[in-house]
Order: C-alpha cells, then sequence, then structure tokens
C-alpha cells in the first residue's frame, strides 16, 4: 500500500473549462455569434489537450514506477501537442466564419488560466493523516 497521492489536477481541468464557457457567453454577449463560438473553440483547443495530458501525466505514480512516470509525462506531452496542432488545423480549415483575434484570444487566456491554477495545486505526495 502507498502514500503516495496524485496532485488534484482535476481542478485546473475544471478551472478551465469554467472559464473557457464564461469567457464565450461574454464574447457572445458583447462581439456577437461568432466571436462567442471562436473563443469558445479557442477555449477548447488548450482545455481538451491539457486535459489529455493531465490525464496521461499523474496516471503513475512512485519510485518504482518512475520509468513509467517519465514515459507517460512524454506520451502525455507528445500528444498534447500534435492534438493542439491538430485542432487548431481544423478550426481554421473547416469553420468557415471564425473570429480569428477571438480564438487565438480564447486559447491564450484558457492556457493563462491553467498556469495560474497549476501554482494552487498542493504537490506535497504524502497523505495528511487526521
Amino acid at each position: 500500500m502507498t502514500n503516495l497521492r496524485p496532485p488534484s489536477v482535476y481542478k485546473v481541468i475544471v478551472a478551465q473549462l469554467v472559464w473557457t464557457v464564461t469567457l464565450s457567453l461574454v464574447c457572445l454577449s458583447i462581439f456577437g455569434v461568432v466571436a462567442g463560438y471562436s473563443a469558445l473553440l479557442g477555449g477548447l483547443i488548450s482545455a481538451v489537450p491539457n486535459s489529455y495530458f493531465a490525464l496521461h501525466a499523474f496516471k503513475f505514480q512512485g519510485a518504482r514506477n518512475a520509468d513509467k512516470v517519465v514515459k507517460s509525462f512524454i506520451r502525455g506531452e507528445l500528444g498534447k501537442i500534435v492534438f493542439t496542432g491538430v485542432l487548431f488545423a481544423l478550426s481554421f480549415t473547416l469553420v468557415t466564419s471564425l473570429d480569428e483575434l477571438a480564438l487565438i484570444a480564447g486559447f491564450v487566456a484558457t492556457h493563462f488560466v491553467g498556469v495560474v491554477m497549476s501554482g494552487t495545486i498542493d504537490y506535497s505526495p504524502t497523505r495528511k493523516n487526521t
């Protein structure tokens, strides 16, 4: 039995998704439908691959699984990069009416929320006994 626990990266995933929906609703109400769904797409292009990475990166834990931990981080990061590129390519080719500025702003803002929320995670590897 192990005392190790994975960091709660799910907070980051939820925060990014909530931010994405909030930002897209604000863009929808201020700038219109095209900006709203473009910001939504940009946010999802950031949040979905980050979720993929988080699920792969923290699959294994402990010193005995060090090689698996490293491989899962690499696999998660490479998958995230490829996934992000594919989603951008699909957005620019398949969406006929797209606000590119809103798309990029949604992507960058959602990515920034993920970075900020990552700083709030408690990375202590042992459980607290109460």
